[in-house]
């Protein structure tokens, strides 16, 4: 019979890694151990996939990869010498890939478990290089001539007691691994993660931990990674430590600048096998494992050694008293307002916004520094969405640096906006992107295009023998065209000047509806906004304008969204041009992430939006559906063609992560005939 300690020290680390960065990597893994044995833990969990880096893509395809992988893992060993440390690897076995997680304890290789449940699915796509596990499987991985125990295996160390392990996705399963490794008498079960952030996910994620603790009676012992290790899903660094439903111990999010963000905490071992034994369904389910009703029972890896700690378990409150201290919203987050990067501790409303301003200065922070790039520079037209874009990028410094004279000095040396003006451009606008670039501290270039305008209209109109004119309906969206490429020629010559990182300022709604000019405002090699919807981005900035202080935005806020490609004597305002954005981004969430057809559509917007926004004129609805539609379709080729971005909200349009959508197809021609034929039954 396997004795309960009393008590366990464990940590959890999060690591901030890049794919194929493998002597960086091992070095951050081997600073993490560090930090645990400072901490005097007895235990280590580190994220999954966090030797090679988890973002691999087809590079997991690739020989060299399984073997520098299994390398790193081999050089690690001396490190663990009184430990045991939980790392994550692809690993090789019968000709297949598995995503696992390796057991070192002392200096050797004790175990590996390969994930179950397979992330596939949105931005997931594991099983295109990995097979799930059958559970209850085990079999013998022979490595090097190593025999190493592999598949569902509970652990079993004197000073830790039993132990088991599911991956990520393992732990979102309502059948999940850790359940019957917990019946079968573990106390501990461990989540090795590379859990990707969406705006929300967080207290999702908090929840679920929270409450399997609690469920199973177990300490659930969490690690995810930090950053970007190869660009597009951000990885917010979440760590969490939970026992029988209390969060123990909680790491820093968004922990900028830092390589390796660890939790440690003696846990109550005791205290869980006293519920168990209290708990009547406990042993009844008990019995049915041993009965054979939940499968087979996991086979014991006994790991040599002693992993005790002489620290006492921590005196619960009194009963009478839990649950009622008071603790900060976010307590992940609560470093920030502490370190004075933020001017107060978030309120429950601050939160979205926060974390979306934290995970795409994340993004921008990661891509320059890992990809060695000095700068940004930015076309700043006095819009919202330049507007946003520049002060990410201020923020960015911001977190970088911890001081306000230094950010303020690395982005008067790092960071270009230009205002590049046409005779359609407007006093106000000048003066709101000039605003936005003194107030942030960027350095701010003043220019006025309208003579290379002239030239390119003078030469075009000799070669083709056509003079353009606005009064050709057939020239407006050439005439408009040429201002926006001329602007993205002109900026990118600014970046390459400077070797800087241009940043393309569409955001989702316009990607969406291919409200944008290729080659013009799409210029660019990063576009932090291609996940915010404009809806977001206008209730952004009048948010970071009051939790920042920022009245400069106020300039930005009072002029209406415009391209101003036209003349002034023909207004031109975004949503005159498309439809209201709140319309816009109903209908591409309903269209792209529910997968509703244009009637659908309708009929689930309609009883909301009938009265308030269309005064109860169902036709012209269902001409904004069709129209939404129609450009969706026809602006696949656009969003093919869109620069890198970073995934923040529920869904995506990255058509190589996202949503993949046929660029030739017919417009759901069909649907929308069946859309008009109902329309005219409520007229």
């Amino acid at each position: 019979m396997d004795e309960v300690p009393r008590s366990a020290r464990v940590a959890a680390a999060s690591v901030n890694q890049t794919v194929g960065d493998w002597d960086g990597n091992v070095a951050r893994l081997r600073a993490a151990i560090r930090a645990a044995r400072e901490a005097r833990a007895r235990l280590l969990v580190l994220p999954e996939m966090c030797i090679p880096g988890y973002s691999l893509g087809d590079r997991l395809l690739m020989r060299g990869t399984i073997e520098r992988s299994w390398q790193a893992l081999q050089t690690l060993l001396p490190d663990t010498a009184g430990l045991v440390v939980l790392v994550g690897l692809p690993v090789g076995h019968r000709g297949v890939l598995y995503n696992a997680v390796a057991v070192l304890a002392d200096g050797a290789i004790v175990g590996v478990v390969p994930k179950e449940n397979l992330a596939t699915g949105d931005v997931q796509y594991e099983n295109r290089w990995f097979s799930g596990w059958q559970r209850g499987r085990v079999e013998i991985l022979e490595w090097d001539g190593l025999q190493i125990p592999f598949g569902t295996l509970i652990f079993s160390a004197r000073g830790l007691g039993r132990f088991g392990i599911e991956i990520c996705e393992d732990g979102w399963k309502g059948s999940r691994p850790g359940s019957l490794l917990a019946l079968a008498g573990a106390h501990l079960i461990a989540n090795p993660s590379a859990s990707w952030f969406v705006l929300g996910k967080h207290r999702v994620r908090r929840e679920m931990v929270t409450q399997i603790s609690r469920e199973d009676h177990v300490a659930y012992v969490y690690a995810s990674l930090l950053g970007c290790d190869a660009t597009r899903l951000i990885f917010d660094g979440t760590v969490l430590i939970a026992q029988d439903g209390v969060v123990l111990g909680e790491g820093r999010r968004f922990a900028f600048g830092s390589d390796v963000e660890l939790v440690a905490r003696t846990l109550d071992l005791g205290a869980l096998a006293h519920t168990r034994s209290e708990e009547g369904s406990w042993r009844e389910q008990v019995e049915a494992l041993v009965r054979g009703d939940f499968g087979e029972i996991p086979p014991v890896v006994a790991i040599p050694g002693d992993f005790s700690t002489d620290d006492a378990p921590p005196a619960p409150p009194p009963y009478w008293l839990e649950g009622t201290d008071a603790k900060p919203v976010d307590p992940s987050l609560s470093w920030l307002a502490e370190a004075g990067l933020i001017p107060r501790q978030p309120e429950e409303q601050d939160l979205p916004h926060l974390e979306l301003e934290l995970a795409l200065c994340t993004g921008l922070d990661e891509y320059t520094r890992k990809c060695g790039i000095p700068g940004f520079t930015l076309a700043l037209s006095g819009g919202r969405d330049s507007a946003m874009c520049a002060l990410l990028v201020a923020r960015m410094y911001h977190y970088r640096h911890r001081d306000a004279a230094a950010a303020r000095a690395a982005l008067a040396e790092h960071f270009t906006c230009a205002y590049l003006a046409t005779e359609n451009s407007s006093a106000a606008t000048h003066s709101a992107a000039e605003r936005v670039a003194v107030g942030l501290g960027a350095r701010f270039l003043d220019g006025d295009i309208q003579a290379a305008v002239d030239t390119h209209l003078a030469i075009a109109g000799a070669m083709s023998g056509t003079a353009l004119s606005w009064a050709n309906p057939a020239h407006d969206v050439p005439l408009q065209n040429v201002q926006a490429r001329l602007r993205g020629s002109l900026i990118w010559l600014f970046a390459n000047l400077q070797g800087n990182l241009l940043i393309a300022t569409s955001n989702k709604s316009e990607a969406g509806v291919g409200y944008a000019t290729m080659d013009g405002d799409t210029s660019g090699g990063i576009a932090p906004l291609a996940d915010v919807p404009k809806s977001l981005v206008i209730v952004w900035l009048a948010w970071a304008r009051r939790f920042h202080a920022l009245p400069f935005l106020d300039d930005v806020a009072a002029v209406p969204a415009t391209a101003e490609l036209r003349p002034p004597g023909r207004s031109q305002t975004d949503e005159d041009d498309l439809m209201p954005f709140g319309i816009l981004d109903q209908l591409l969430y309903l269209f792209v992430q529910r997968g509703q057809e244009p009637l659908e559509m309708f009929r689930t917007l309609w009883p909301t939006v009938g009265g308030p926004s269309y005064a109860g004129d169902a036709r012209a609805f269902a001409a904004h559906v069709r129209k939404f539609v129609r450009l969706l379709c026809a602006a696949q080729w656009k969003r093919e063609r869109f620069a890198i971005s970073f995934r923040v909200t529920a869904f995506d349009l990255d058509p190589k992560t996202g949503f993949r959508f046929p660029p030739v197809q017919a417009p759901f021609t069909k649907e929308l005939a069946e859309l008009d034929a109902y329309v005219e039954t409520l007229a």
